[in-house]
């Protein structure tokens, strides 16, 4: 598993907990790293997390306004690009917010356009990686989101 992977991973869960009303503790971060996450890892993911609430908060557009229960129905092409593996991971990733409508839109004309023929976990992983971690209303990107995990922060 990439560290990508591992990053989304521990997004995910965490997110999921939020969901479901659950505050995040020391021990469930401790519970992380017991099953092998690193420092940076987890610090990167929650950052992450940190970050899109802020922005959430402040963001006042008609996307909050508007209902986002809508699946997305592939065509013929579109399916043929996805593992079913792949389409049921970024279904996952959209049923929590990870992403919203419009990420899975840009995702596939991505993958069109880069003409991927096909597109299973670890490329997915790459491609939400490039939208999430790359885009302009971040303010830093994933190189220096990642730590090594023996920083200190003055």
């Amino acid at each position: 598993m990439s560290m990508y992977d591992r990053i989304l991973q521990i997004i995910s869960e965490v997110i999921g907990h939020m969901q479901e009303g659950d505050s995040l503790t020391g021990l469930q971060l401790k519970e992380f790293e017991s099953r092998g996450f690193t420092v940076a890892e987890i610090s990167t993911a929650l950052s992450w997390i940190a970050e899109r609430i802020e922005l959430s908060v402040t963001e006042k557009t008609e996307h909050a306004l508007r209902s986002d229960l809508s699946h997305r129905v592939l065509n013929e092409t579109e399916r043929a690009l996805f593992s079913s593996e792949a389409w049921g991971r970024m279904l996952h990733f959209r049923e929590i917010d990870l992403l919203r409508a419009e990420h899975v839109e840009m995702l596939i004309e991505r993958a069109i356009m880069m003409n991927i023929g096909s597109i299973d976990n670890p490329t997915l992983t790459m491609l939400i990686v490039s939208l999430l971690f790359q885009d302009d209303d971040s303010k830093h990107s994933i190189h220096r989101m990642l730590l090594k995990g023996d920083e200190q922060i003055h």
